[in-house]
Formats: structure tokens, C-alpha cells, sequence
């Protein structure tokens, strides 16, 4: 799968273009497109998809919703969360080729125009779907490709055949008045001087009637240089100018860096100004390495020289700019004596040595804006190529200078880099090696050299023994630890103790609420002085990373800082409780007393950003404390990651949480109550029990009367899971008790909805109704929007009375949330009622959603009944052959999960299967079976059905008396409960 931008959006698969996807999708797909391996920020895409719209009542999660459905167009691999926002893990094929084209023009001049001509041919219309200030970005791009095509086809004397393009090109872009000269030179080069001259005239009036604007200085001196027929070349400088060459070695195994290559390449090669290009990234990354081969590509395009000056501005003695001027204004050529004595006199006679000329300057390692500014050119034509350690902001903002980040490479780049140093193929040891490097070029350098001295697995060894810092040592001046300690001795003392204090963080990337909690007061001046020496790299809106081999660096340093570590757990158990207690108010946990409560503004994104330091943290607090972090932030993060269906991130956290609970009998309920909620909704009704019950008992002799009530609503479920429905019942009657004698109705209405269910099972169902109009009414008294599960279990049972308008008003009326397994109870009860209303083609459908939601989620429960309904849908309208497979499918889920109701639901509809297959001996044993096992759950909606299958199958076998019998059981049932049956 490609993508292409260069003209309306196209994703081509297969080399065929597919449809695109809807209007905010495709807003979607091109934003994370023009910011490819880059994490997008939330924020950001929200204002980009809804730009001058109102927005959604809950932008972050319709954010969650297209990219979930943008995920399903471009695969998981390719469009990832990370904190904060998403990742495109792949870039626009057409601007990506666009690109290196224009590369390959600047590295081959003898191909020049072929490969400009490539890269036009990229471009299939305006970038439609490009957000507007992008689109003129790129744009700009293609007209100077154009304009740098035009000037080549010139050189090669194409003027005839360019005069329909160039008078396109001028009329299409008047402001552009490079398209305009280029059309009156190539007049003039036809020998057709008075046509030239009257382009011009026709130009300047469509300048002035259109914008108010007379030709600018360009053109008027080509208009009087074609007037007098003086168009000539420029004259090159002469004079004692001695040209240069200062240019090191061009490492041969630089890996992973074409595409920067050829940026950079692009970047100084431009022609208008002086271009100024700094490269900065982490101690170790290879700046240098990555100038010099950009330099020696470029040397072509300086033939007035290539210097390379060495500023040393990570050492304790960096070089004076006054100092290095002497010696390029000798170099250059100039008598010494004429060296003046002063720097502004000398950078002033420098800048005059490049007028005139194209000379391009690499100023290796440079502390700050200071140390370049002497060195740049005055006047167009010459070019600066600066690496350095820090960002040199100043010199981006007031110098115009353009800043590139280099990063670390990719896994793929470094094990072909360390291949290509060892001589041998990629395996195991090599791969493991490149993870310990962690993409680090002089890492992956220095390992090579080592590993060439033996076995790569010895080096694995004593670098997974020693940490690899110690190993990654040639000597004192060929180390990583050597690079990372110029850089580290530059900080001043406040900033050399947060750096040290960001090592105990054990997450991958952190935000600045972590940074203030582990180095406290001046926490952000810290955190902008180590990011200005690419020390710590920003990855998002406040999200920041430090290099693992960095972070082994500062913990080496660092000392043990009990009230810095406890601090930062404090910060998070204290986040974490305020952001699940805004998400969800009446989730029941253990109450969190000795932990300051902290607000977080977007409660979701933190806790979604956070959940891969939350584990980090627990499990480092195993070993530091405090005691109770570990299980304390599983109790309070059960809610969250059961909403979320994050089934195997919540069991990491609670096997974390259940070493540190040991001994309290709060944090041993918490436990046994997140093992109790995992085991029934994975589909283990029998552990279920048993660990809520556990819980149940810790939390009664702990004092904890509302987990307690809010554990006998969970047993309640977990019983009707299994068929107990007088258990079921009188548990959650136990719990809703203690909820209104501890006054807490806001807790009423899910345990009310539960039990509604198990009454519409009993074949209560107006006491389900009654139930779940409690609920709403609650509910509405809250101002709470929460009511699709009431409404769905209300349905339910109107649709067994019979009421099938009452049941479609409520299902109508329910809202939809992102409660994935609300949603699916309301898809099967769709599915029910379409059945009752004979249009089994739209009750098949919902039917079939609900499977597929079921799979998403992981939920054994919900797909075992959504399969069952798929296979009721197949009944109802006449098919039961395919029916039957579903019910088996139903079947064997029920049975292995212990889901004793849905279990003796299902023997009875393949019992109506065998019986319509017209086997009805074996269809009478097996409703006999299911009679029996539908009377153990009193599951009395199924004992009807069975009574009703075994009454047919009695009078077919010429029974009659038996079947007598049956029919009147059923009619006693439905006189009973008040079921209608659908037919």
C-alpha cells in the first residue's frame, strides 16, 4: 500500500488506486502523512478535522473513532498510538520520490534535467487534501523545481521548445517573476529581441492592472540588458582568491541517510540568500559524519571552495571566532597584513573575500549562535552547513536559518551498519547488539570495532552483564561515555542534578507533570536547557525522551533519591485517581488517603499516554516502594482498563499489584476484585466466584462496606453466569441493600440494571421493568446520559411481553456510547426484535455487528451470546441448517467459560435444529436434556421453548398423552410470567 498527496489524495494498492475514504478521513490520513514517524498530537489533529467547525461534543474520542477506522483502511502497524497522539509509520510515496529526484538533480549535474523532469512528474494537480499552509509549502517546492527545470533546459539551449511551457508558466504565476525572466531570455536567445521586450511590457501590465505592482529589479535590468543586447553571463570574481578544499574524510558505511543527505544537499544548493543549515541531535548521532558527505555531494556546486573549520564547542576550550577568521582570510589567499585587528572588522573582511563567490563553510561542533555568526556570508551565492550539540535557536529565529534534528536509526539501519562493519551476515547476536546501541551511530561504530576482536555473542554477554556504556570503550577519547560527558560537563549544576534525577523515570518518554515531580522548583528551565543540548528530545506536545544509552549515562551519575522517587509515585497514584474519577464518578475502589489528589485537564489522553509508565511504575515500585504503589494503581486503574477491553496490560498490572498487596487486607480485596472482573468477562464464571468472594470478605473485615456491596453485585453477575439465579438474586439484592442504607444512590443504578436482568431471566419482567425505570430515573435526576443499558434490558423484556412498540420506543430512544459491550447488548436486542418483527435480514445484520464487536473486545461472554442470536436470526427465517453451526459455535464458547444459562439456552435450540432436520427421536432426548439443565438455571423463557419442542416432537411420535402434559406446562409458564412468544 502507497499513499500520494502531489494531487488529490490516492491510496493505491496493489499499483491500483482504491477508493478514498470519507472527507474527515482522508483530513486524517494527510495530516499524519505530512508529519510521517512523527507523533501527531491530539490536540492538533482536533483542530485540523474540525478547523473552522463546531466541534463534537467529545472531540477526543471521535478522534479515537477515525483513527480506529482509518486503522481498519491502513492496517495497525502503520497508523500507531503513542502518548499523546498518533503515528504514521509510513510516508507519501509521490513526495517522498518528488524529493529524492530533486536530490538526485543537485548530486548529477550531467542528469539534471532528467531527474527534475522525474520529480515534475510526480505532481498530478494541486495537493487538495493538504491542510492550507502545507499546501503552499509544497506547492512553493514544485514552482522552484520548476523554475530550477527552466533554468536548466536554458543552459542546454531548449529555448524554442520551452516558449509554450515558459509563457504557461508566466501567465499561470505572475507574481513569480523568475517564470517571466526565464520567457524573455528564452525570446531573446531565439533571436526574437522585439517579442522579448514586448513580454516584458505585456508582464509589467499585467503587474500593475492586476496587483498595483511595477516589475521588480530582476526583470527591469534584463528588459534594459535585452534592449541594449548586453545579456551576457556574469563575470566570475578574480584576484588572489586561493580556493579550498578542507574536507575530511567521507566515511564509507553511512547507513540510514540518504533522504537527510539529500535535504540537506537541497537545502544549501539553493541559490536565493545565503542558505544556513544546522544539524543538532544527541552526543553520538553522527552531525558530522552526515555534514561531510553532504559537503563532498555539494562540492560541485562551490568551485570557489569547501571549508571545514572545527569550532570544538562541546570541549572545555572552545575556538575563538576572532582566531579561526585569521586563518580562513589567509587561506583564502589574503596578504596577512591586511588582517585587521578586531572581530567585526575581521568577519566584515571575510564576508567581503565571499562576495561574488560560491564557497561553501561547514562549521563543525558549535556551542551557540555566537560562535557562527562571524562566519556568514554577507551576499548570495555561498552557503553554511553547522552542526552542533544545542539547538542554536537564535540563530533559526533571527538569522534564518534552517534547523535539522538528526535522529537515531532505525533498527533495520543499524543492524545493516553493523553488518556492513563486521563483514558477516545478520543474525541473532547482531540484533541484539543493535537494540543494546540503541540506534546510536557511534555506539553501533565502537561495537563493530569491538566485535571484530571476537565472538559478537561475548560482546552480547558482557554488555548484558556490565550495561553497555562500560563495553561501548576503545579509549578515553573513542567512548560513548566519553561524548556524553563533554556534554554533560557544560551543564551548569542545577541542570547536571535533573538530568541525573530523569534517569530514575522508568517509562519510555515522559511529560513535564512527571519532570516536576522528580526534580521539583525549576523543574522547566531544566528540562529546556537539556533539550537545547540534545540531552532529552522532544517526541510531542510536552512529551519528551531521553537516549536509552543517555539515560544509562545520567543513572551512572546519579545516587539514590528516595523523596525524588517517592515524589514521582506520588504524582502519578494521585493523577491517576482524580483522572479515572472524572471519567468514571461511580466506579467503586479502595479510597486513596494518602495521596495528594492531582487534576489533569484531558483526563482520556492522560490516562491513554500514561498507561506504559503507569506499568513502569508499578513494577519498579516492587523493588523501591512505597509498598502500597503497586497494587493501589491497579485497584485504580481496574476501571478504566476494563472499559477499554486492555485485557493483557490489566493482568501485567494486577500480577504487579498482587506482590505489594500481601498482608493488607484492602489491597488483597483489590486484588481478588480485579481477578474476580477478569475471570468473568475472559470467561471463567467458577474463578469468578471464588475470587469475589475472597474479596468480599477481605473488604467486609477491612471496613470497606461500599466494595463490599459493589463485590455482591459483581457475585450476582458472576452466579447468573453460571445458571444461579436465586444466588444471582439474592446477592444483588444484598448489595443494592447496603447502597441504600450507606445512602449512596449513585451506585444504585448499575446494580439495578443487573438485576433487572436476572429478573427477566426468572421470567419477572415487570419487576425487570420496574428495575431499569428506577435506573432511569436516577439517572436523569444526575443529568447523567448514561442509559443505553436500561434501556436495552427494558426492551428486552417489553419484547417478552409482547409490547414490541414499547421495546422499539426504547432501543429508538437509547444513545449510543462507547461502552463497547453497552453497544453489543444493544445490537443483539436490535437483532431480537427485528426477529419479532419478521425482518430477519436487518435482525441478521445486527446480529452479525455484534460478533464482530465481540471480537474486537476479547469478550468470550458477549460473543458466545451474540453468536446464539445469529443463529436464532438463521431459525427465524427458515434456515436452519446454517443455524445450527452458529449454536454449536455459541455452545462450545458457553461451555468453556462456565456460562451455564447460555449453555442449556443452546442445547435447546439444537434441539429444535434435529427436530426441524426431522430427526425427532434424538430431537426429543436432547429437549428432555436441555428441559432438565434450563430447570436448574430457572431460566424460564428456555423452559417455555423446551416444554413447547417436546409437546411437537411428543404428538409426532404418536405420544399424545406426554404431550398434553407439556403443552400445558408451557401455557402455565406463560400464564405465570406473562411471555408472548413470537410465534
Amino acid at each position: 500500500m502507497e499513499f500520494r498527496i502531489l494531487g488529490p489524495l490516492e491510496i493505491v494498492v496493489d499499483g491500483h488506486a482504491v477508493p478514498t475514504p470519507a472527507p474527515r478521513l482522508c483530513t486524517l490520513l494527510t495530516t499524519l502523512l505530512l508529519r510521517p514517524h512523527r507523533v501527531v498530537p491530539v490536540g492538533e489533529l482536533i483542530d485540523r478535522l474540525w478547523a473552522d467547525e463546531t466541534l463534537p461534543a467529545n472531540p477526543t474520542s471521535s478522534i479515537h473513532t477515525y483513527v480506529r477506522r482509518l486503522r481498519a483502511i491502513v492496517g495497525a502497524d502503520v497508523l500507531q498510538t503513542r502518548a499523546g497522539g498518533y503515528l504514521l509509520a509510513a510516508e507519501a510515496a509521490d513526495l517522498v520520490a518528488f524529493r529524492s529526484y530533486l536530490a538526485k538533480a543537485a548530486e548529477e549535474p550531467a542528469r539534471e534535467v532528467e531527474h527534475l523532469r522525474r520529480a515534475l512528474d510526480q505532481w498530478r494537480g494541486d495537493p487538495l487534501a493538504v491542510e492550507h499552509h502545507y499546501a503552499v509549502g509544497l506547492v512553493e517546492e514544485r514552482l522552484t523545481a520548476l523554475e530550477q527545470y527552466y533554468d536548466a533546459r536554458l543552459a542546454q539551449g531548449d529555448h524554442t521548445d520551452l516558449l509554450p511551457e515558459l509563457r504557461a508558466s508566466s501567465a499561470r504565476e505572475p507574481l513569480r517573476e523568475r517564470f517571466s525572466a526565464q520567457l524573455m531570455i528564452a525570446l531573446y536567445r531565439c533571436g526574437r529581441q522585439a517579442e522579448a521586450l514586448a513580454a516584458y511590457d505585456e508582464i509589467a501590465a499585467r503587474l500593475v492592472d492586476q496587483f498595483g505592482l511595477d516589475p521588480g529589479d530582476e526583470l527591469r535590468e534584463l528588459r534594459q540588458s535585452i534592449l541594449t543586447s548586453t545579456l551576457e553571463p556574469e563575470p566570475r570574481p578574480t584576484g588572489d582568491w586561493v580556493r579550498q578544499n578542507h574536507l575530511p574524510l567521507d566515511i564509507r558505511t553511512l547507513v540510514g541517510r540518504d533522504d537527510l543527505v539529500g535535504q540537506i544537499v537541497r537545502l544549501a544548493a539553493q541559490t536565493d540568500g545565503v542558505p544556513i543549515v544546522v544539524l543538532t541531535g544527541t552526543p553520538g548521532v553522527g552531525k558530522t559524519a552526515l555534514a561531510v558527505r553532504s559537503a563532498h555531494q555539494l562540492t560541485s556546486s562551490f568551485p570557489d571552495g569547501v571549508w571545514f573549520v572545527r569550532l570544538r564547542g562541546a570541549s572545555d576550550q572552545p575556538r575563538r571566532p576572532d582566531d579561526v577568521l585569521v586563518e580562513l582570510l589567509r587561506s583564502s589567499g589574503l596578504d596577512p597584513s591586511a588582517i585587521p585587528d578586531d572581530l567585526d572588522a575581521r568577519a566584515a573582511a571575510f564576508r567581503a573575500r565571499l562576495a561574488g563567490r560560491r564557497v561553501l563553510l561547514v562549521l563543525d561542533d558549535a556551542r551557540d549562535a555566537a560562535q557562527v555568526r562571524p562566519f556568514l556570508p554577507g551576499a548570495a551565492g555561498s552557503a553554511v552547513l553547522v552542526t552542533s550539540r544545542h539547538a542554536l535557536d537564535s540563530l533559526v529565529a533571527l538569522d534564518g536559518a534552517i534547523g535539522l534534528r538528526v535522529a537515531t536509526l532505525t533498527p533495520d539501519d543499524g543492524a545493516a551498519l553493523i553488518a556492513s562493519l563486521l563483514g558477516r551476515p545478520y543474525d541473532n547476536d547482531i540484533a541484539e547488539l543493535v537494540a543494546m546501541c540503541a540506534g546510536l551511530p557511534l555506539a553501533l561504530r565502537i561495537a563493530g570495532a569491538v566485535a571484530s576482536r571476537g565472538p559478537v555473542s561475548a560482546l552480547v554477554d558482557r554488555m548484558r552483564a556490565a550495561g553497555a556504556l562500560p563495553v561501548l570503550t576503545i579509549d578515553d577519547d573513542t567512548a560513548v561515555s566519553t561524548a556524553f560527558t563533554t556534554s554533560y560537563d557544560l551543564l551548569d549544576p542545577a541542570t547536571q542534578r535533573g538530568f541525573r534525577l530523569l534517569s530514575l523515570f522508568p517509562g519510555p518518554e515522559f511529560g513535564s507533570g512527571a519532570a516536576q515531580a522528580l526534580i521539583g522548583r525549576g523543574y522547566a528551565e531544566v528540562l529546556g536547557r537539556l533539550e537545547s543540548a540534545s540531552l532529552l528530545q522532544p517526541v510531542g506536545a510536552d512529551r519528551y525522551v531521553m537516549h536509552d544509552l543517555v539515560k544509562q549515562y545520567a543513572g551512572q551519575r546519579a545516587e539514590p533519591d528516595a523523596g525524588a522517587w517517592n515524589s514521582l509515585c506520588a504524582w502519578y497514584i494521585g493523577t491517576a485517581d482524580c483522572a479515572v474519577d472524572t471519567l468514571f464518578p461511580t466506579a467503586v475502589r479502595v479510597p486513596v488517603t494518602s495521596y495528594e489528589r492531582r487534576p489533569v485537564d484531558d483526563a482520556a489522553g492522560w490516562l491513554e499516554s500514561e498507561l506504559i509508565n503507569i506499568e513502569a511504575v508499578a513494577s519498579r515500585a516492587q523493588v523501591l516502594g512505597p509498598p502500597d504503589a503497586a497494587w493501589l494503581l491497579a485497584d485504580i486503574l481496574r476501571v478504566y482498563l476494563y472499559e477499554h477491553s486492555l485485557i493483557d496490560a490489566w493482568r501485567r498490572l494486577v500480577r504487579l499489584g498482587a506482590g505489594s498487596a500481601a498482608g493488607n487486607r484492602l489491597g488483597e480485596g483489590a486484588i481478588e476484585h480485579a481477578l474476580g472482573v477478569l475471570d468473568r468477562i475472559t470467561g471463567d464464571a467458577s474463578g469468578a466466584v471464588e475470587h469475589v468472594k475472597k474479596a468480599i470478605e477481605l473488604y467486609r473485615s477491612g471496613g470497606f462496606e461500599l466494595g463490599e456491596a459493589a463485590l455482591l453485585c459483581n457475585l450476582g453477575l458472576a452466579y447468573n453466569d453460571r445458571g444461579q439465579l436465586t444466588d444471582a438474586t439474592e446477592a444483588l439484592s444484598a448489595g443494592i441493600a447496603i447502597f441504600r442504607g450507606l445512602g449512596e444512590v449513585r451506585f444504585l443504578p448499575r446494580a439495578l440494571l443487573n438485576l433487572s436482568m436476572n429478573h427477566e431471566h426468572l421470567g419477572r419482567f415487570h419487576d425487570a421493568i420496574d428495575c431499569t425505570t428506577e435506573y432511569l430515573e436516577i439517572k436523569a435526576a444526575e443529568g447523567d446520559p448514561d442509559t443505553l443499558a436500561a434501556y436495552v434490558n427494558r426492551a428486552g423484556a417489553y419484547c417478552r411481553l409482547g409490547d414490541l412498540e414499547k421495546a422499539a420506543a426504547d432501543l429508538q430512544t437509547a444513545t449510543l456510547r462507547a461502552d463497547r459491550r453497552d453497544v453489543i447488548a444493544w445490537r443483539v436486542a436490535m437483532a431480537a426484535l427485528r426477529n419479532r418483527q419478521d425482518k430477519h435480514s436487518e435482525a441478521l445484520q445486527y446480529a452479525s455487528d455484534a460478533v464482530q464487536d465481540s471480537l474486537d473486545i476479547g469478550s468470550a461472554y458477549h460473543e458466545s451470546l451474540s453468536r446464539m442470536v445469529v443463529g436464532e436470526c438463521h431459525l427465524e427465517a427458515g434456515d436452519h441448517v446454517t443455524a445450527r453451526t452458529f449454536f454449536e459455535q455459541a455452545d462450545a464458547l458457553a461451555m468453556k467459560s462456565g456460562y451455564d444459562t447460555m449453555l442449556a439456552d443452546t442445547h435447546c435450540l439444537l434441539a429444535q435444529c434435529t427436530y426441524l432436520d426431522g430427526r425427532t427421536a434424538t430431537a426429543h432426548e436432547l429437549a428432555t436434556a436441555a428441559l432438565a439443565e434450563l430447570e436448574a438455571v430457572q431460566y424460564r423463557v428456555g423452559e417455555y421453548h423446551a416444554q413447547v419442542l417436546l409437546a411437537r416432537c411428543c404428538t409426532d411420535l404418536g405420544r399424545d398423552d406426554e404431550a398434553a402434559v407439556h403443552r400445558a406446562a408451557a401455557a402455565r409458564m406463560r400464564e405465570e410470567t406473562g411471555y408472548v412468544p413470537s410465534r
